[in-house]
């Protein structure tokens, strides 16, 4: 068992997901690292699934300091504050309540926070094998492109982390940090833990690292618009960053001209025939589902991959406008003028 030397302060927003919850606390429990300074804050935002009395009784036989925050459903930016501002422990740690930390989870965060005040850790969240028959298609597409990010940040291909890898499903960071910000902009209903990244890396000059061995078993439950919604969020969120100064348009000019033939024409002819959209994804994804389920991998995870990008274009384009979401892609003409950086 490792010595503790700083307190830690582990943050859980939880919606009405009381038995993954569970596997998450227990997977706290059986940490190879000293619990007598950790403390578990569980936020239930709004929970209604019976949360709240199996967190009451849970608290009694926890082998940590397990503190529970009751508040009205107002999100995940939101419930992680209400957890960071009432924290005692020096280090924060933002696990998401559909993870099990793997044994040595803790004490793998905490090896960077001993030597290094500016750092901030990224842990991966990995896929569960056993239920790879029983998710759905776009759940293992967002395996996919997570480990891809994975694979990228540990053989070298990306130099760093960075704050667009900054995910609270599994990261750590000193508590003064994100006070000293302001916390998570509770406008953001999707990145706001990459735009909170960004901030503190502007303002407390934080560095970022990836550490494989501070793992999680990640098994999310998500329909498919629940996942369509995501891209829907981030192409919004991308627009209305740009447009106050936080990240350069070339974000989401990117988005287009960083994308194969296929998805560029299939995004073209989606945004400029906006009546064919539905049918057209409703088609693919029927297609990329078949295709997976016959063990068609590949292509099926390619062709979801193009649904999810063209929709964050369409959905980009109705927050800037047909007009200037052309003149961004195709020119001619400046790309939309950004004032200046905020803090």
């Amino acid at each position: 068992m490792q010595e503790s030397a700083q307190s830690i302060t582990v943050v859980i927003p939880t919606y009405n997901r009381k038995a993954s919850l569970k596997v998450t606390l227990d997977g706290l429990a059986r940490q190879k690292y000293s619990l007598q300074d950790v403390e578990v804050i569980v936020v239930s935002d709004g929970s209604t699934d019976g949360t709240d009395a199996f967190l009451e009784e849970y608290a009694g036989g926890a082998p940590y300091t397990l503190r529970v925050i009751t508040q009205a459903n107002q999100g995940p930016a939101q419930a992680r504050n209400a957890g960071v501002w009432a924290a005692k422990g020096e280090i924060i740690v933002f696990i998401d309540d559909d993870v099990e930390p793997v044994d040595d989870f803790l004490a793998s965060h905490m090896a960077h926070h001993k030597s290094d005040d500016k750092i901030v850790v990224i842990g991966p969240m990995s896929p569960d094998p056993a239920r790879r028959g029983v998710e759905p298609a776009w759940i293992a597409w967002e395996h996919a492109m997570l480990q891809k990010q994975y694979f990228n940040l540990t053989t070298g291909v990306w130099k760093q982390a960075w704050a667009n890898h900054f995910y609270t499903g599994n990261a750590s960071l000193r508590r003064e940090h994100i006070v000293a910000v302001g916390g998570f902009d509770v406008e953001f209903k999707r990145q706001e833990d990459v735009e909170l990244a960004h901030r503190m890396r502007r303002t407390q000059g934080v560095n970022f690292v990836f550490d494989p061995k501070a793992d999680v078993i990640h098994r999310p439950h998500r329909s498919f618009a629940s996942w369509l919604n995501v891209a829907t969020s981030y192409g919004q969120c991308d627009v209305i960053r740009a447009r106050e100064g936080r990240v350069s348009w070339i974000v989401v000019k990117n988005s287009y001209t960083n994308r194969n033939r296929t998805t560029r024409m299939m995004a073209r002819l989606m945004m400029n025939a906006p009546f064919l959209a539905a049918p057209i994804r409703a088609l693919l994804v029927a297609v990329a589902v078949g295709l997976y389920r016959a063990g068609v991998t590949k292509v099926a995870m390619a062709m979801l991959s193009m649904v999810y990008n063209v929709r964050y274009l369409e959905s980009a384009r109705t927050e800037m406008g047909a007009e200037q979401m052309s003149r961004l892609l195709f020119g001619p003409g400046d790309l939309p003028v950004a004032p200046v950086v905020k803090g």
